[in-house]
């Protein structure tokens, strides 16, 4: 239904004219709206599935596992064919010693928070970050290895927490 707008002509009678034009720009902007909530809520969803996901899968694997101590292995002693620098498929390697297992999903980049970094340390501590790591850590893997994880986490705006809530999917950087 089109709004009227009423006016006046020069001889006191009262006119109403349909306004479209206030109408149609209205409808759009709405559906806009609509459109935009909507994708935000499956992307949102999409990621909150993947963390509990992740979540389950590094707390199933042991920071002593045989797995995580060949990458480690593999990160401490490079050779000629296999240099990874200091980031392996679910392992960082700090140059003091320490490590973290981790599992990252690269989001769409489609304005909202949709990278998610997870990490268990050797320091038995979880963390999070929402910085664009790059599939593979491909954002990183050139970097100069960090001397800790806490220089890590200063470096790529990671944050603790407690390895189960959803507080991982809030934003940490800039």
């Amino acid at each position: 239904m089109l709004a009227p707008m009423i006016t006046h002509s020069q001889n006191g009678v009262i006119r109403r004219k349909p306004i479209l034009w206030l109408g149609i720009p209205s409808i759009i902007v709405v559906l806009f709206a609509v459109c935009v909530a909507v994708v935000k809520h499956r992307d949102e969803h999409a990621r909150k599935l993947w963390k509990d996901e992740a979540l389950v899968q590094l707390a199933k694997t042991s920071l002593t596992s045989e797995e995580v101590r060949t990458e480690i292995a593999q990160l401490k002693h490079p050779t000629p064919n296999l240099d990874l620098g200091w980031t392996h498929e679910q392992v960082l390697l700090m140059t003091n010693g320490e490590f973290m297992v981790f599992a990252f999903r690269h989001g769409f980049d489609d304005g909202f928070i949709d990278h998610l970094f997870l990490a268990h340390g050797s320091d038995g501590r979880w963390y999070y970050s929402t910085h664009h790591f790059c599939n593979q850590m491909a954002a990183v893997i050139t970097d100069e290895q960090p001397g800790s994880i806490a220089e890590f986490a200063r470096r790529y705006s990671v944050q603790e927490f407690d390895g189960k809530s959803d507080i991982c999917l809030q934003h940490t950087g800039p």
